[in-house]
């Protein structure tokens, strides 16, 4: 994953520091004197030393703050969407409402917006979330004279939920309410006889205990994490039993198999260390936890309009951890063209927090932290834990193989950074050491490095259900994993990568035998992309000269695997191909083909092991597993059914990796089709064409 600060105010700001420095007749010693420093820390220093830095990255807070004023214009605006029957533009711009209504006000506007967002969440028969609505607007202080109206609704919500007992309550509510309205005599009486009816329906409903199907169809969904599937590792605490880090000089510090490893075995579930949502994201998924939030009436922050959050509780550990620091100053990171490895490397900071670093850089002092080559990022009980800023310190930054002017670069964003974190208050009331600041600064900096090379994207797909084939995912947000920085790259991986939120879970779509390398994919794979190309984008980005077996053995774009109806099998026993022997070679004997034995059973030798394979009883089991997979991708591409199907798809790759040899058109396609399976059990957002 790669991000650049491109164009934005970062820019204009760079450019400017460049310009004076070249205008001062002193650019050749600075960036002499700048390629001799050595440590990330020296970086910072010498760059906060430059008056031309000094001058020009002056930073002021910059966000968008709250406004009754807009809260009440666009509840207004929501309204007369509402009175059009316009529910989901209704709903967008009450959501808007929400986030721009200041916290305390006479005038109501955050709890009226809560109230008319309850309102189309009803006629959209989303009814557990208007419940929440109306239990905001409550307790935000709706006002008393309008409180007969949310009871009301209250109650027919529970009704359609089937639980006539709290209904019946909220009815009685509502009537008690009614006394405390401004409506007239007339108007007070009619909604008086309208309550007593609901709750007459309520109590016959409640008598012939009804059990209404509303309940299961209206809930809100919530996916579930899925678990490992071996059992989990004591060392690797976000990792599974059955794999194991060790180190290579040829590979370095990788993650291996201790076991056998069946397709869609779950190997990895692991919350990041940090995650930032990228900015295009930010009005439609949780600021925090990165759930999709389009439907959701959302929690806003306190102090600006920006963000919004699923949950208080997210809102909460978002201020707590990171948020109260970056709130004044958002729109500036925004506009700066700051996007995601800049953010990430802010918010690993920000997250980790200052007293903590503070005492982490006293441990490194006196050695007590890091250990090297496979211990790198355990502590001192040799466990490696993903919740740990550790191991997210020890990750490789490359410097070394960095241009001078790469390095400058990122030490004028790790000096922006680094303002806005002693104008967030980062640093707290008591002005800190020059030292202090420096390695703050310089931890920045050793992160701008890092991310582009260890940090991943995290994805949601964009599923159209007429089209689930070219259903794509896109990236909304960016995280660091302390885990999955483990894994070695392969143009022909055998795990892939899922997001529930921002947590990850990362199953194997190869089977791995025991003692193989567990490998992830950088963005090259060998079925889409040449050699060349895959290289040259490893070489540039991450610093290597990838020799996977893909690269090795040169294996052919998906386009050039010829489609043919005969698999080539492999020995069973030792992996050979039997290349020579095909489905059709089964069914049509010549002098130079295996001969029939008695019972009608084809074998054949292998070359290398001598093994006796029965081919007939091979081609006997592909063909039933065939059967079975033609039916469950047509499940999944007709009605988009990845619970149903993918057991089955698993199945099948299961038996093709045992009996097949590779290139094969139809794992390809199997593979395919699971991880889009898994794609849409994970981040999906049901989108139209």
């Amino acid at each position: 994953m790669n991000y650049d600060c491109q164009g934005g105010v970062f820019q204009e700001w760079f450019n400017s520091i460049s310009n004076l420095l070249k205008q001062s007749g002193g650019l050749k010693e600075i960036s002499s004197q700048f390629a001799k420093l050595k440590s990330d820390d020296e970086r910072i220093v010498f760059g906060l030393s430059l008056a031309s830095v000094e001058d020009t990255l002056v930073v002021e807070p910059s966000f968008s703050t709250k406004s009754g004023t807009e809260a009440t214009r666009l509840r207004n605006e929501g309204n007369k969407l509402y009175q059009k029957s316009k529910y989901h533009e209704a709903l967008e711009v009450y959501f808007y409402s929400i986030l721009n209504a200041p916290f305390s006000s006479k005038g109501h506007e955050l709890s009226l917006a809560y109230a008319n967002s309850s309102a189309v969440l009803f006629n959209l028969k989303r009814f557990n979330e208007c419940l929440r609505g109306i239990q905001l607007a409550l307790r935000n202080g709706y006002p008393e004279e309008l409180r007969y109206k949310v009871f009301d609704r209250q109650g027919k919500c529970f009704v359609e939920l089937g639980k006539f007992e709290e209904a019946r309550t909220c009815f009685g509510k509502a009537k008690q309410a009614l006394n405390g309205s401004s409506l007239d005599e007339k108007k007070k009486d009619m909604w008086y006889k309208d309550l007593e009816v609901e709750i007459c329906r309520v109590q016959e409903d409640e008598k012939s205990k009804r059990q209404t199907s509303t309940n299961k169809i209206f809930m809100d969904e919530v996916f579930e994490l899925p678990k490992l599937t071996h059992g989990h590792n004591t060392m690797l605490v976000s990792a599974s039993c059955a794999i194991d880090i060790v180190t290579s000089f040829a590979s370095g510090r990788h993650l291996v198999a201790t076991r056998n490893i069946d397709v869609g075995d779950i190997l990895v579930i692991e919350k990041p260390f940090a995650s930032v949502l990228l900015p295009r994201h930010v009005n439609s998924h949780c600021y925090h936890c990165l759930t999709l939030t389009s439907n959701v009436i959302p929690t806003p922050c306190h102090q600006c309009s920006m963000v919004r959050y699923c949950s208080e509780s997210c809102a909460h550990q978002s201020w707590e951890s990171y948020h109260s620091i970056e709130c004044r100053y958002l729109d500036l990171l925004y506009r700066a063209g700051l996007d995601g490895n800049a953010l990430l490397a802010f918010r690993i900071v920000t997250k980790a927090g200052y007293e903590f670093l503070k005492e982490f850089r006293h441990n490194i002092q006196r050695g007590l932290s890091i250990i090297t080559d496979r211990e790198a990022g355990c502590d001192r009980g040799g466990v490696y834990d993903s919740s740990s800023y550790l191991p997210i310190y020890c990750l490789v930054t490359h410097s070394s193989d960095r241009s001078i002017s790469d390095l400058f670069r990122r030490t004028m964003v790790a000096i922006l950074l680094l303002k806005i974190l002693q104008g967030g208050g980062f640093f707290g009331k008591i002005p800190c050491s020059r030292e202090d600041l420096a390695f703050i600064g310089g931890l920045i900096l050793r992160h701008l490095q890092s991310n582009p090379c260890n940090a991943h994207e995290i994805s949601e797909l964009q599923l159209n259900p007429s089209s689930v084939a070219t259903s794509e995912t896109q990236e909304i947000a960016a995280g660091i994993y302390a885990t999955l920085s483990l894994l070695n790259h392969s143009c022909d991986p055998s795990v892939t990568r899922n997001f529930y939120g921002d947590t990850c879970v990362l199953r194997a779509i190869k089977n791995i035998s025991s003692g193989h390398e567990v490998a992830d994919n950088y963005g090259t794979l060998c079925a889409l992309t040449v050699k060349a190309e895959r290289q040259e984008k490893l070489a540039s980005q991450y610093y290597f000269t990838c020799q996977c077996d893909a690269c090795e053995n040169d294996f052919p774009l998906y386009s050039e695997i010829q489609n043919s109806p005969s698999p080539v099998f492999k020995c069973s026993s030792c992996c050979t191909s039997l290349h020579h022997l095909t489905l059709e070679s089964i069914d049509h004997e010549s002098d130079h083909e295996p001969k029939k034995t008695k019972g009608e059973t084809v074998s054949a030798i292998c070359p290398s092991c001598h093994y006796s394979n029965n081919l007939k009883k091979m081609k006997a089991s592909l063909k039933s597993s065939e059967e079975l997979y033609q039916k469950a991708m047509d499940s999944l591409l007709e009605e988009a059914d990845a619970q149903g199907t993918v057991t089955v798809l698993e199945s099948h790759l299961r038996l093709l990796e045992k009996l097949v040899c590779h290139p094969c058109r139809d794992f390809n396609n199997c593979q395919e089709a699971i991880k889009q399976c898994y794609n849409m059990m994970a981040n999906c957002r049901v989108v139209t064409s």
